[in-house]
Parts: structure tokens; sequence; C-alpha cells
């Protein structure tokens, strides 16, 4: 988790829990709902950072900085605690703002709106996934069709010139 990123999604997550006390109806603050668990579940993924590159290593070796810290995380303990404790505070405000909705427009608002969501998302998710195939196979007739076209240049390439001996020595 980026610190940056957890720090933004509590930010508007609750921006969300305050938008709802002043809202008459969920779709007042959907828009806002939906970017805090955008960025929520952003934060929640494990991503990736930059690697140290060789020549970062090759510095740090010099200057007598040896660490293997090839993944690019840190290794302070105080970044660490601020990951775990805003990751702790996230979960919070998330499970506040479940109370705020279903507090305001009764039990079960908070499960239904993330159980539509998650099927709308697994539905995107098929549909780029079909849209991959397709092009995947797109791409495999295509070739098959140069290569038949290639066959074809070849074949007539052949019997050209097989022609042309034949005629030069009738």
């Amino acid at each position: 988790m980026v610190l940056a990123e957890l720090s933004l999604a509590i930010a508007a997550v609750k921006g969300v829990g305050e938008a709802i006390d002043a809202a008459k109806s969920v779709a007042e603050v959907a828009g806002a709902l939906d970017n805090a668990l955008n960025l929520s579940d952003k934060a929640k993924k494990d991503v990736p950072l930059k690697p140290i590159g060789k020549t970062e290593q090759i510095v740090s070796q010099k200057l007598g900085k040896f660490e293997d810290n090839t993944s690019g995380e840190s290794t302070n303990l105080g970044a660490i605690v601020q990951e775990v404790t805003d990751a702790e505070a996230l979960k919070r405000e998330m499970y506040s703002l479940k109370i705020k909705l279903d507090n305001k427009w009764g039990p079960g608002t908070w499960d239904k709106i993330l159980a539509i969501r998650a099927k709308r998302i697994a539905k995107q998710n098929r549909l780029e996934y079909e849209h991959e195939q397709r092009l995947i196979a797109q791409a495999k007739a295509r070739k098959k069709f140069w290569m038949e076209v290639l066959k074809g240049l070849a074949l007539i390439g052949f019997l050209s010139l097989f022609a042309w001996f034949a005629f030069l020595n009738y």
C-alpha cells in the first residue's frame, strides 16, 4: 500500500460521511461514494513500487549503505507504522460510512451497494476479458489469412518459374 493513496482514500471516505449528513438521497452522494470506494480499492491493492536501479545500488554500496532493498519498499519502521495505522484508519472510516448509510437509508443499504458494485465490476472485467479474447482471435485469423496469401503467392511464383524453365527448354 502506498501512504499517499491511503491518505486520499481516508479523506474521500470522510468527505462522503460528511455529505451523507446533508444528503436527501443516496444519489446525491453517489459520485463521492464511488470515488471513495475506488480510492479504497486502489489503496488496498498491493501496488509494486519502482525497484531501485542498478546504478543506485552500486552508489549505495560504494557509500557503505548496503541494503538489499531492490523492491523499492521502505524498511523504515516509521513508514511501516504509518502504513499499518493508515490502513486501520481506512477500515474504521469505511465501517463508519457503512453505519451512516445504514442509519440514514435503512439497514442493508451499504451491503446492497457493495453487492451491486461487485457484480458490475465483475461484469466489466468479464467484458474486458472477452474483448481481449476477440482481439486475439482476430489477430490469429489475420495472421492465418496472410499466411495463406503468402502460400498462394509462393505457389504462383513457383509455377511461373517452372513454366519459364519449361518454356526455355521447349
